[in-house]
């Protein structure tokens, strides 16, 4: 009987041990799976922000100059080294941030960036402003700057 009181004893300081183990070890910092970014199809993204422009705020990562050269209709102009500072005026409900960048590199490092922040009202367009140029989407200007 002492045996089945030790073995019992001993199970369940494990059992707590592993608990706590697994609730006091910060989640973020175990790197199991990728994380993945949500994107969306420029076109599908145009219909929508067309019908209801104030569910959106669209932004464009690329720098001051290349979004200068040509940009798409409606977004607006915040290059990824300046979201650190411009982070706290965006909204984290309400409203979901989509960014655009050349191919979707730049942006995806934003959304990474604005994820890490606790952002989760994010989407990146598939492709950027190549694609979206591709697709016949209005643009504002006629170069595009990588």
């Amino acid at each position: 009987m002492k045996d089945i009181q030790t073995y019992t004893v001993i199970s369940l300081a494990t059992a707590v041990v592993l608990i706590a183990l697994i609730y006091l070890t910060p989640l973020k910092h175990i790197n199991l799976i990728e994380p993945t970014i949500d994107d969306i199809n420029p076109q599908e993204f145009h219909a929508m922000f067309v019908a209801n422009p104030d569910n959106y705020i669209f932004i464009d990562v690329r720098p001051e100059n290349a979004y200068t050269a040509a940009h798409a209709l409606g977004s607006e102009s915040m290059p990824l080294h300046t979201l650190f500072d411009t982070r706290h005026l965006l909204p984290k409900t309400g409203k979901t941030i989509v960014l655009i960048c050349s191919g979707g590199r730049a942006s995806g490092v934003g959304y990474s960036y604005l994820e890490h922040y606790g952002f989760f009202n994010i989407k990146r367009i598939d492709g950027g402003i190549e694609r979206w140029i591709s697709m016949g989407l209005p643009v504002d200007g006629k170069q595009v700057i990588k």
